[in-house]
């Protein structure tokens, strides 16, 4: 097995849509597919992802008649250093190959060996080699992503989002719906107020269940990083 470490240029793809990914507004990060497209926008969404590099190596092995063959992994993607006081245990950087599901049944005994060695490589190497398809990355928690990432970039009044955090910190878990009612009259003032929260929720200073469907059942929480007593 010999290893290359080796970038990926992105030209058209035939049947598919090719591309750059702003990551965090920091780098650029290349996807030859709207599955992987889909992917960065999740690794994007997940705080304790540190890192993501694209096609990172490509590892070059024996197949089964001997002939020299090559397997370059779509994605390499490095997590944070844990909190020490939390006592959390260190995330394992993460190999991945992105996959549509009809791909992979149709073609699974063609691409199995080279997913048998990728994982060979993680393994040595103290990664960890996940394939992800259409069910593992177009999921509600995805849905939910696009739906708010519309409102991250809207300008609020810094007084109504003291007034929601402040009301929302007092109270603990609440549902959407008792903020509306409990903050606003008229339906003017309580489309201000829900177009504020889908904005918190997409800047994670308000917390829900990103995995279950947003609604005015939705309760939500103050994220407990931010400094409540400014808020006050």
């Amino acid at each position: 097995m010999r290893i290359s470490m080796k970038n990926r240029k992105i030209g058209y793809t035939y049947g598919s849509v090719s591309g750059h990914f702003s990551f965090r507004k920091q780098k650029s990060i290349a996807f030859e597919s709207t599955l992987e497209r889909d992917m960065l926008t999740l690794l994007e969404f997940n705080d304790s992802v540190e890192d993501v590099i694209e096609q990172p190596l490509t590892i070059e092995y024996k197949n089964h008649n001997g002939r020299t063959v090559t397997y370059t992994p779509d994605f390499l993607v490095y997590f944070k250093e844990p909190d020490a006081s939390l006592l959390r245990l260190q995330r394992k950087p993460l190999l991945i190959e992105v996959k549509p599901t009809e791909k992979l049944q149709k073609h699974f005994q063609d691409l199995r060996p080279r997913f048998k060695i990728a994982m060979q490589y993680a393994h040595a190497n103290d990664m960890i080699f996940k394939i992800y398809d259409e069910r593992r990355i177009r999921t509600q928690y995805l849905k939910n992503i696009i739906f708010l990432k519309r409102y991250k970039r809207h300008k609020f009044q810094e007084e109504d989002e003291n007034l929601i955090l402040t009301y929302i910190h007092s109270i603990g878990n609440i549902s959407i719906e008792y903020v509306l009612e409990a903050l606003a009259v008229t339906k003017e003032q309580k489309a201000l107020i829900l177009s504020n929260i889908w904005g918190l929720l997409s800047q994670k200073k308000l917390l829900c269940h990103f995995d279950k469907k947003l609604n005015l059942q939705t309760e939500v929480w103050i994220n407990n990083t931010i400094e409540i007593g400014a808020l006050q």
